[in-house]
Formats: C-alpha cells, sequence, structure tokens
C-alpha cells in the first residue's frame, strides 16, 4: 500500500513539476533577457559613423637647388597618401550620421500603373471637343467618325460602343494602342498621336457618358445564359459575370461592361484573345478562356450581350 502510495506521489510530482519548471524557464527568457519585451524586437544598432579625419596643415614647397641634380621620386609612402588613398576609386564615402541601408515600408508598396496619372484633373469638355475634331495634324481623326456621336456606334461592326465604359479602362486601353501592347493597326496610329493628357480627357468624357439600351438575354440562347451565369466547371470556365458582371454589366474599373456590344465586336475581340494577337489580359486569363470556347459558344454569346437589333 506504501509503495502505491509513493508510486502516486511521484506520478502527481512530475505531472505539476514539469510544466511548473517549463513555464519558469519560458517566463525567465521572455523577462530575463536585458530588459526587452516579450514580442519586442531589439532594435537594430547603426555602426558608429568614422571620426572625419583631420586634415594636414599645408606645407610649403621646397625650393629645389640648382646646382643639385634631379633625384628620382620616391614613391609614396602608404602614410603620406592619406585617406583619400585609402578608399578604392569610385566608392563612396559614408556620410556621417547616414541612415543604414535596409529594407523599408516603401520597398513593399504596389506600383501605380502610369496611365491613372492621365486622369488627374482630366476634363470631360475637352475630351467632347478632341473626339469631334481629332487631331488632324498629328493624323488622328474624330473619334466619332468610329464611335458615333454619342460614343455608341450607329453601323455596329467592329467598333465598339465607348458609352458605359469606365474611365480607367478606356485610359488603360488607350495607353496599351500607344505603347503597342495592344495592337490594332488604326488604333495604334490614333493613340501615338495623342498626349497623355489628352488620353486621361478622353477617357474622362466617354466615361461619363450613358452606355447604349440594354436587350440582354433576349437571344443567344440557353448555352450562352448557362455560360454566363454559371461557367462550365469541365472546362475550367467560370461565369462570365464572375468578372464582367451578371448579364455584362460591368464589374470594377478595369473589367469591362459587354452588354451592348455588337456580336461582331465580341466576336472579334474572342478571337484576338485566341490567336494571340491581343494580348493585354491581366495575367493571359482571357486568352485561356478563349481557347476554351467552341465557336458556336462565341457566336451564341455574342448575341446573348449584344440583344437584337
Amino acid at each position: 500500500m506504501i509503495e502505491h502510495r509513493n508510486g502516486i506521489l511521484i506520478a502527481v510530482a512530475l505531472m505539476v513539476g514539469v510544466p511548473a519548471i517549463t513555464l519558469l524557464a519560458t517566463l525567465h527568457q521572455m523577462f530575463g533577457t536585458g530588459g526587452d519585451g516579450p514580442i519586442r524586437a531589439s532594435a537594430v544598432q547603426a555602426p558608429p559613423a568614422p571620426a572625419p579625419a583631420a586634415k594636414p596643415a599645408p606645407q610649403a614647397p621646397a625650393a629645389a637647388s640648382p646646382a643639385s641634380p634631379a633625384s628620382p621620386a620616391s614613391p609614396a609612402s602608404p602614410a603620406a597618401a592619406g585617406p583619400a588613398a585609402a578608399t578604392p576609386a569610385g566608392a563612396a564615402t559614408p556620410a556621417a550620421g547616414a541612415p543604414v541601408p535596409g529594407r523599408s515600408a516603401q520597398d513593399f508598396s504596389a506600383s501605380r500603373p502610369a496611365w491613372e496619372g492621365y486622369l488627374q484633373g482630366a476634363d470631360p469638355a475637352l475630351g467632347k471637343q478632341l473626339a469631334a475634331s481629332g487631331k488632324p495634324a498629328a493624323g488622328v481623326q474624330a473619334c466619332v467618325a468610329c464611335h458615333g456621336q454619342a460614343g455608341i456606334t450607329p453601323t455596329g461592326g467592329i467598333f465598339p460602343n465607348l458609352a458605359g465604359l469606365t474611365p480607367e479602362y478606356i485610359a488603360k486601353q488607350l495607353a496599351d494602342f500607344r505603347q503597342g501592347t495592344r495592337k490594332q493597326a488604326l488604333m495604334n496610329t490614333v493613340a501615338q498621336g495623342l498626349s497623355e493628357q489628352e488620353i486621361g480627357q478622353l477617357a474622362a468624357y466617354y466615361g461619363s457618358l450613358a452606355g447604349p439600351p440594354l436587350h440582354v438575354g433576349e437571344t443567344g440562347g440557353e448555352a450562352a445564359r448557362k455560360l454566363d451565369q454559371i461557367g462550365d466547371g469541365a472546362r475550367a470556365l467560370p461565369a462570365c459575370a464572375n468578372c464582367h458582371g451578371l448579364r455584362g454589366l460591368g464589374e470594377g474599373p478595369l473589367l469591362p461592361r459587354l452588354a451592348g456590344q455588337s456580336k461582331e465586336y465580341f466576336a472579334d475581340q474572342i478571337n484576338a484573345f485566341r490567336n494571340g494577337s491581343r494580348q493585354n489580359d491581366d495575367v493571359g486569363v482571357m486568352r485561356a478562356f478563349a481557347q476554351r470556347l467552341t465557336d458556336s459558344e462565341v457566336e451564341a454569346l455574342g448575341q446573348y450581350y449584344a440583344g437584337p437589333r
């Protein structure tokens, strides 16, 4: 009985003692290390700046004796060379009190695209004038010739409706045309003839216009409706509405509205993504999705978003 009782006491002592010792060791490690808090990291101390070397007093040059023969110059000693000789050529001498190089919060800030600056202070009224008159001297024809008086193409075809798109999307596309990352011969010429300020003005103007009347979903059939609202998981095709909004009404500043675009323009852009002639989609998602659509599905989706004439 006594041995059994002693065994129980030893077991209880181990159960209580070991965690207690561990806790005490942890507390000592946390609070007994020179005053730093339990979570506060030790500050990295910058090395002290080297004391500036005292400049040697200027010495008068010794006059050469005309009677004495010229002696060969002796090589300068390291001591005579001074601190400048000890610094390698091209090396910058750290200034006293200069910050130690290292990471900062700005190193991890996302870069902003240049076209965002085009929209700063952009005047839609000036954009309207430019859209109506163009810049003939720079080879820029009036935008209304292809995109209509109010940003709605009267004849359809492969010219997109600009009304209803966001200023951000239009500015990005014009910047891509200007840089050549999106290729279309006419638009590359037009965009290269525009200044950054003019791109912002046109984007602000067209972004202020209401889109065409909506008849989405009245044509195209069940296959198009399913691709728009559900997608096709077996082919890794998400619903078009995930990015372009339900019934193609747009989703976010850079995800364009599809509703109201002509079926010809829709098919033209899908085919451009398919064959790689358009490559300014984000990480290639549209190029991948376009490859998985059949010709009949492209036609049906084009009719679905365009609606009846």
